[in-house]
């Protein structure tokens, strides 16, 4: 299954950013129909590698503008996740692949046997 976008937004800072985004959509829209001014959400994303693996650092920074009475008040706020990069360039916290890891050592599983007469 590819993640979707809310499946990913979700992974970012352990899933708090997807909070500070919806609070920083109340305080604009609040603000904006409070004062009769424009408020603004903005959200951008740095994705940098993460040396040789297939993996990138994303530095996903939230800034808002709230409109008051005289002017506006405004926050910025940037925190990082590590994120794993798939074939398809999804991004996830997991590599796609970990069932294989399941998979890979099936032959060497132990059967334990319980109970009162060993089965």
């Amino acid at each position: 299954m590819n993640p979707t976008l809310d499946d990913t937004l979700q992974e970012f800072d352990a899933g708090l950013f997807v909070q500070k985004v919806t609070e920083a959509m109340k305080m604009a829209a609040l603000g904006a129909i409070q004062h009769k001014k424009k408020g603004t959400v903005t959200l951008v994303f740095d994705l940098e590698p993460i040396g040789e693996s297939s993996s990138v650092q994303v530095k996903h920074t939230l800034k808002y503008v709230k409109p008051t009475r005289n002017g506006k008040s405004s926050e910025e706020n940037t925190t990082s996740t590590p994120m794993h990069v798939g074939k398809e360039g999804y991004l996830t916290i997991s590599p796609e692949l970990q069932d294989d890891l399941f998979n890979a050592g099936k032959n060497i599983v132990t059967h334990i046997r319980g109970g009162k007469d060993g089965n």
